[in-house]
């Protein structure tokens, strides 16, 4: 059946096999309900495709479709933000055992209390394993920018998750040497200052532990209904703006 349709259908049909798991891997990892995710993933794929039909051919597509669904996940934050909903579904097992440090359902709780964009920002580079480069390009801000809004998520979540923290400077380097921004002297420094201060030295071990239990996130199975974008189940979908 695919070899019969257009070649631009059965490119954008391989373009959508290829990403789909990736686009609602992010929704369900930023939204509340998996019911969300498909909403948005199947939104998502819809502009792209009126786009790609327009020959509008991205050089990154896994970039500009991430973008897609950003502003979609946004949108739908929004709305929530006006019902003031504070509680977030638990829809994952657990990625490690309680005693061993957070659950994936302790971290989608705490993600849940996070500013929209610290949670987009975090789980773009934690569960995406995107690169900071990458981030700054979907949400249009500067490396920097990226940088510390990246350290603020990681805080928020740690304080959400464990209590207030210590030691903010022994902090920011632990979150800047996750992302491979820390020189050979400042590590040579955090290692330092971790040997002398208990507290830092929880905290570091506990941000590895968060980062275990975050890209566990990344282990989600794709509904039928998004198994393909020209013959899926019928359901209903998100309307595109």
């Amino acid at each position: 059946m695919l070899a019969q349709r257009p070649r631009t259908d059965r490119a954008f049909e391989r373009l959508y096999r290829h990403h789909v798991t990736h686009v609602y891997r992010y929704a369900l990892a930023v939204l509340r309900s998996p019911e969300d995710a498909e909403d948005v993933t199947q939104a998502t794929f819809l502009n792209a495709y009126r786009a790609y039909d327009q020959d509008e051919c991205p050089r990154s597509p896994g970039n500009w479709l991430i973008a897609i669904c950003h502003g979609f996940c946004e949108q739908r934050a929004r709305q929530e933000a006006r019902f003031d909903e504070v509680g977030y579904e638990d829809q994952a097992e657990q990625a490690v055992p309680e005693d061993e440090g957070p659950s994936a359902n302790d971290v989608r709780r705490a993600l849940a209390r996070l500013p929209f964009e610290q949670r987009a920002a975090l789980i773009m580079r934690e569960v995406e394993e995107r690169s900071c480069a990458e981030i700054a390009v979907i949400l249009g801000l500067s490396l920097a920018a990226i940088e510390s809004l990246l350290f603020r998520a990681r805080r928020t979540l740690r304080e959400e998750l464990e209590g207030a923290l210590t030691c903010p400077e022994a902090e920011r380097a632990v979150s800047r040497h996750l992302d491979g921004l820390l020189g050979r002297g400042e590590r040579r420094e955090l290692r330092q200052h971790i040997r002398d201060c208990g507290q830092c030295e929880t905290f570091a071990s506990g941000q590895r532990v968060q980062r275990a239990a975050l890209r566990a996130l990344a282990n989600v199975a794709l509904p039928p209904s998004l198994a393909s974008f020209f013959d899926p189940p019928e359901q209903a979908s998100l309307s595109s703006a």
